[in-house]
């Protein structure tokens, strides 16, 4: 414990740096040594959002709900559910499963999820795309929902199976199992720490045209949010 006689003079000195400029409120008012700060809240008394993805054709973020209708500058918004999710809509109240998906294009509304679940916002007005140096469509997966500007598709691969040499567009991926992948064309056995699918985690990726095998125990389940190319 200080000192009365300290806690007096330390007062008074900090009243007199006040007084002549020397130290501004803000400073005056920031804790001393040994104390802790609150973390950083949004506007509406929740812990601040951390966007996942951001870039010039995509916003993603988990658990993050941006408002019942899209703002300007946002097309349509595509929500993954990460356990049970329950979304009242315009359409009703959407259930979805871990992994399911639920689309909302311009216009439609919803309110704020519940549940673990990703938010994906195309961006209008984005860049041109870009595109693959060859088309070679993709098999061994299941496309669930397909409109003239994008699709989304279940991304499944078993143990030790291989999806032999294919194409993808710019896309976001879901990842939801915990799976070591490998191109076998450039490797014939995994590293370690390398091609490793973190769960629950999203990634933005660029046009590529590769082909992969599962080196895990479990199959590979991630859900694919890709652009479509003009033809």
């Amino acid at each position: 414990m200080k000192n009365p006689s300290t806690a007096v003079f330390l007062a008074a000195m900090a009243l007199f740096a006040l007084a002549t400029g020397s130290v501004s409120g803000a400073e005056a008012a920031a804790p001393v040594s040994g104390t802790t700060n609150a973390s950083a809240t949004s506007a509406n008394g929740g812990a601040s959002q951390v966007r996942d993805i951001d870039n010039e054709y995509f916003r993603v973020t988990k658990n993050g709900y941006s408002g019942p209708m899209a703002e300007e500058g946002i097309g349509s918004r595509v929500i993954v559910a990460l356990n049970d999710v329950v979304i009242p809509s315009s359409r009703g109240e959407l259930k979805l499963k871990r992994g399911e998906t639920a689309v909302f294009r311009s216009g439609e509304t919803f309110q704020a999820p519940s549940g673990q679940y990703f938010e994906v916002a195309f961006k209008k007005n984005h860049p041109p795309l870009k595109s693959p140096d060859q088309w070679v469509e993709p098999v061994k997966n299941t496309v669930v929902y397909e409109d003239d500007e994008f699709r989304i598709f279940e991304e499944r691969l078993e143990p030790g199976d291989t999806r032999d040499l294919h194409s993808h567009a710019q896309r976001v991926v879901i990842r939801l199992n915990e799976v070591q992948l490998i191109d076998p064309r450039l490797h014939e056995e995994a590293r370690p720490g390398k091609g490793v699918q973190v769960p629950d985690t999203a990634k933005y990726a660029d046009p590529i045209v590769h082909a992969v095998k599962n080196m895990s125990k479990i199959p590979l389940f991630n859900v694919v949010i890709e652009f479509k190319l003009p033809n």
